[in-house]
């Protein structure tokens, strides 16, 4: 294997945690994994920045030319995070010993994070084994990479219409050529590294990608406070989901990029949340507003995203009311004629009675679709969530109270139930039933909003613990208030 190739991995995940260890408030437990989980997301989108700006017109050099910027940025990140750990004053504040889980406890733990890691070599080593499948992932997201691989350079993708007007032949046609291409960007920087476009080698970057979401999701879930066996517990639901599986093993999707970057982004905000941390605030947002750079759907999700967040914002008196008023201007807006909404990632976006225009996507008319037997069997019958979809709610029925008292539960709650009424709009109003009908898309789709279940599913288990000893005269812990 190429040094090339391995320092593809590195370097994004040294400039990654470098960058999250600057926006990291107070010191907690799971801060490693949290940290090296999310850096490795944060890195890869640099690098996919830096190669779109300096290698369009050498893709086969893209990892030569953008490594030395990703380092440069790195160290600039680690520098500071450093500098400022240096000069602020750091008070400390003791600490009530964690709760120690007795062995059967930890065994439990030992043998979850096997089965999690038997889960990740697995999909990793169908993904190094087979090409990019040849469906979706084939004819719509690898192409522009694969193209800009072999011919050397990023050139443009225009509509067809344009395509058979012009005559540049620079000029590239695809029925997706709208498409967001951050992640094509990602795949040249591998492919760059590993000498050519090898795609077993850029396939693993699906693997790392779920490896590393597992890894920040039980890093953050200790941070907010669950026991080592419950969040392992979660960290293996959450692995061992057969749909999401898939998506790293038949790589080459977005989907799979989508919702973990959302979920991500659910993360930090909901650390933000509970401990009040402002660059965890400033990181969820920010990988929020990163969605439409991966897929299309990531307009929808980030605009529901950041009503939540807005609304947190507000006083609690006034948050409902101003609420309650957007969502009258809007309905008397589309019964007098339409509304014009401008969605980052999509342009300005017509709904009116009957009808949603998106510019460049279609326009769908809005009438209802009987496909309720579809989407039970996608939830509760195909092997596609194991239990998921029966646990959940239960754990909200066991769980109402906290549900209803805790404020920061209650905004994840709202969150989620945006996301699903979403869902059930698109597919039980639009041509989307159609994807809910032939069971393809409709499950994607729903893989967007899981992460941010299994959030909420977090928060709901807090403070539930699994035969938990704490010994006599446990040793206190030290931990720093704040780091800024």
């Amino acid at each position: 294997m190429r040094v090339d190739y391995l320092l593809a991995w590195i370097l994004p995940l040294l400039a990654g945690t470098g960058l999250w260890s600057l926006l990291a408030g107070t010191r907690r437990r799971g801060d490693w994994a949290a940290a090296v989980g999310t850096g490795l997301f944060l890195g890869l989108f640099l690098a996919a920045f830096g190669a779109s700006r300096l290698a369009r017109g050498d893709t086969v050099q893209a990892f030569a030319t953008a490594a030395p910027w990703l380092g440069v940025v790195g160290a600039l990140f680690w520098g500071i995070a450093l500098v400022r750990s240096l000069r602020v004053a750091r008070g400390t504040a003791v600490l009530p010993p964690e709760a120690r889980p007795d062995r059967l406890a930890r065994g439990l733990w030992w043998l979850l994070l096997a089965l999690v890691l038997m889960h990740l070599l697995l999909v990793g080593e169908e993904a190094s084994l087979r090409p990019v499948f040849p469906w979706d992932a084939w004819s719509a997201w690898a192409v522009k990479a694969k193209a800009w691989m072999l011919i050397g350079k990023a050139d443009p993708y225009v509509p067809m219409s344009e395509w058979l007007a012009g005559s540049d032949a620079s000029l590239r046609t695809l029925a997706t050529w709208n498409y967001p291409e951050m992640l094509a960007w990602i795949e040249v920087w591998f492919a760059s590294a590993a000498g050519g476009w090898n795609e077993p080698l850029v396939n693993l970057a699906w693997t790392g990608a779920l490896a590393a979401f597992v890894l920040a999701a039980y890093g953050s879930w200790r941070g907010f406070g669950l026991s080592p066996p419950i969040a392992m517990m979660l960290a293996y639901a959450l692995a061992s989901l057969p749909l999401l599986d898939v998506h790293a093993a038949l790589a080459g999707y977005a989907d799979l990029w989508l919702a973990a970057t959302l979920g991500l982004a659910t993360l930090a905000w909901t650390r933000w949340l509970l401990h009040r941390e402002h660059g965890q605030w400033l990181l969820g947002v920010g990988l929020a507003l990163l969605l439409p750079a991966i897929k299309l759907e990531g307009a929808v999700w980030a605009l529901l995203f950041s009503a939540v967040v807005v609304l947190e914002r507000l006083p609690p008196r006034w948050g409902p009311r101003i609420a309650a008023v957007v969502a009258v201007a809007v309905i008397i807006g589309v019964l007098a004629g339409g509304l014009t909404l401008p969605m980052l990632g999509l342009g300005w976006v017509r709904v009116s009675w009957g009808s949603v225009e998106i510019p460049g996507v279609a326009t769908y008319a809005l009438t209802w679709h009987p496909v309720g037997r579809e989407m039970l069997d996608s939830l509760f019958s195909l092997p596609n969530w194991h239990l998921l979809w029966y646990a959940f709610p239960l754990l909200l029925v066991v769980r109402w109270r906290i549900l209803c008292e805790d404020r920061a539960v209650r905004l994840l709650g709202l969150l989620v139930l945006m996301q699903m009424v979403f869902l059930f709009g698109l597919f039980f109003f639009t041509g989307a039933a159609a994807w809910a009908k032939d069971f393809t898309s409709a499950n994607r789709l729903i893989l967007h909003v899981v992460p941010t279940v299994f959030v909420l599913a977090a928060l709901l288990l807090r403070g539930v613990s699994i035969n938990p000893v704490v010994p006599t005269g446990a040793r206190e812990s030290r931990e720093p208030i704040s780091r800024g």
